[in-house]
């Protein structure tokens, strides 16, 4: 459900346990899919990111208005949550029921820790160049520049990415939040130099995720 009010959290009305903050086609999407995948209930808040007044209650909660920011409802009331990896980390061991994380008690947890930091600080900021070179430089002739610069570091990425996917997801045949947040950027084609086929691996991974019911619905409501 969607609602583009804001949201008074100290009515009673509220009974949702998620609100996302997102806008469509960003970084969002990831846990937009989480929250489908888990099943609980939550509201969407669409927010306008590129606007010099954003939403205040937004900023309390991610004060570099970035999406997503979510709020959830917890034993003392409500709390708030930025950073995308952030958030999928929260979600999917918050909900262990959903099977999206790897517990403690599997030898492979370290690596499901790594890769999934990894998207965020290796992987999202040569992504966000591509599109957003104007942030870093003003004129066009280096804006070019750093984003060749960007897209070359983009293409040793993902060989690192495509190597480290057992298959047909991260960690086998099982999707976990790392495999929302690798294939939910790799449906961009601007973050490769020719195709997502160049990596095969990751490419199967794009492919089985965008087609499991819960992403197909997230997609939908982000315009694919």
């Amino acid at each position: 459900m969607c609602r583009k009010k804001k949201h008074d959290l100290s009515s009673p009305e509220v009974s949702h346990i998620y609100k996302l903050y997102l806008d469509k086609n960003t970084y969002a999407m990831a846990a937009h899919a989480l929250l489908e995948e888990i099943g609980a209930p939550f509201d969407l808040i669409p927010t306008e990111i590129f606007t010099d007044r954003p939403d205040p209650d937004f900023l309390k909660i991610s004060p570099n208005a970035r999406v997503p920011a979510l709020l959830y409802e917890g034993e003392t009331g409500w709390s708030g949550l930025c950073e995308s990896g952030a958030i999928a980390f929260f979600l999917a061991d918050r909900h262990p029921e959903a099977g999206l994380s790897l517990t403690n008690q599997d030898p492979r947890r370290g690596l499901y820790l790594q890769w999934l930091f990894y998207l965020s600080s290796t992987l999202q900021p040569d992504v966000l160049i591509q599109f957003h070179p104007e942030a870093l430089f003003p004129d066009q002739e280096r804006q070019k520049e750093i984003k060749d610069a960007s897209m070359a570091r983009l293409s040793a990425v993902w060989r690192i990415l495509n190597e480290a996917i057992e298959g047909p997801y991260m960690f086998g045949k099982q999707p976990t939040a790392c495999d929302h947040a690798l294939g939910l950027q790799a449906i961009w084609p601007e973050c490769f130099a020719n195709s997502v086929e160049e990596f095969p691996k990751v490419a199967k991974l794009v492919q089985n995720l965008t087609e499991r019911p819960a992403v197909k619905r997230i997609l939908t409501w982000h315009g694919y």
